[in-house]
């Protein structure tokens, strides 16, 4: 069955409620890639299917041209002719939309919908970064993302939409809501084959005691996390593979509630070396919940296999917590998946501070089995 046509009967079928049993027989015949690009203190995401199809999540708080451009150009071996079929800003906040000006510029046309949350946040930096230059774009004007939508990515392979602005997919909306702007990001769930991945931008999963969370962020991650198996998109017993550490490893986000449901054997984190302001990525999160000893009583999923992110953050401490260095930075991070067997996540050591492994080289490859 082409790429083509899976993707149109995936579409079909999930309105009878099919898609599950559909992607349980379908086997994968190609490469599904994750692009963690290091933009400092922020994100920006690529999402390569094994159709060609590219997904440009956030595009940082600096200029493009300092890591985006190069990142697309050397590293993704992507020409400007080819493209980019989506982008998604996940939320209004600076550090996920500046770079987007110059990748246009670049001559990276967005060829079918540049989408964001459906927050009405504007300023005038949004303004000249990002909104002004998508209506140059043959996909033109930025637009809010559907709830639900399903983009096909190949055989076997898709991203659905599980909530923006809010509100979370098969939720009925409650009107306005008074929300933290992280809080409106979108969520955006991805499988192939046996393979399941979530990327959420800044979204928080609340206050909590038993991990020390002090935050005035709301828990809509666990509700996307329900809803996952409400929907049928993921396995109550297996949840996800590679788990995006939302909001650069904020205590606002991934909660033990959060994790538990989840079950990853992988986090990927975006953080910049330079963020004294927050001290990302927290104890309270990594160590608490994701690795090691001292995790919390509550925490009952297995700890991650492994734990990766674009930077270090800065050593110090804030009165609701200090930065953690249990994980890996590995500059930027590149996920390939076969959607069988198993996936590798190399890293590139492009890191600009911090304290880097010793033992680690350039393009160090680690290999998990599905």
């Amino acid at each position: 069955m082409s790429s083509r046509l899976f993707g149109l009967t995936g579409i079909l079928c999930a309105s009878f409620g099919l898609a599950a049993n559909l992607y349980a027989e379908c086997v994968p015949s190609g490469k599904l890639e994750i692009h963690y690009i290091n933009v400092g203190q922020g994100g920006s995401t690529l999402i390569i299917g094994q159709d060609g199809t590219k997904i440009l999540f956030d595009f940082g708080g600096v200029p493009g041209t300092r890591d985006i451009i190069p990142f697309l150009r050397s590293t993704a071996n992507l020409k400007p002719q080819d493209g980019i079929q989506y982008t998604m800003v996940s939320h209004r906040d600076r550090d996920h939309y500046v770079g987007y000006k110059d990748v246009v510029a670049a001559g990276y046309d967005v060829l079918i919908a540049n989408y964001n949350s459906g927050s009405l946040k504007t300023t005038g930096m949004m303004e000249k970064n990002w909104l002004e230059p998508a209506k140059k774009t043959k996909a033109g004007a930025v637009k809010t993302i559907p709830l639900g939508m399903r983009i096909p990515l190949g055989a076997c392979a898709e991203a659905v939409v599980m909530a923006a602005n809010g509100v979370v997919y098969g939720e009925k909306a409650s009107g306005p809501q008074k929300l933290d702007e992280n809080d409106r990001s979108i969520s955006l769930f991805i499988r192939h084959g046996k393979f399941r991945y979530i990327i959420d931008g800044d979204l928080g999963s609340g206050p909590e005691k038993c991990t020390e969370h002090d935050t005035g962020q709301q828990d809509v991650q666990t509700r996307v996390a329900r809803a996952l198996l409400d929907q049928k998109l993921m396995d109550k017993e297996h949840g996800v593979d590679v788990l995006h550490i939302a909001h650069h490893g904020s205590e606002s986000s991934t909660s033990a509630v959060y994790y538990n449901i989840m079950k990853p054997e992988v986090g990927l984190i975006s953080v910049g070396q330079h963020n004294s302001t927050y001290m990302h990525p927290r104890r309270d999160v990594v160590d608490k919940v994701l690795l090691g000893s001292k995790r919390s009583s509550c925490v009952t999923a297995p700890p991650l296999q492994a734990l990766f992110q674009t930077e270090d953050g800065e050593k110090g401490c804030l009165k609701t917590g200090c930065t953690s260095f249990s994980g890996l930075a590995i500059g930027d991070i590149k996920l390939v998946t076969d959607g069988k067997t198993d996936y590798a996540i190399t890293g590139n050591n492009r890191v600009r501070g911090g304290a880097k492994e010793a033992d680690q080289s350039p393009n160090r490859t680690w290999n998990f089995k599905l």
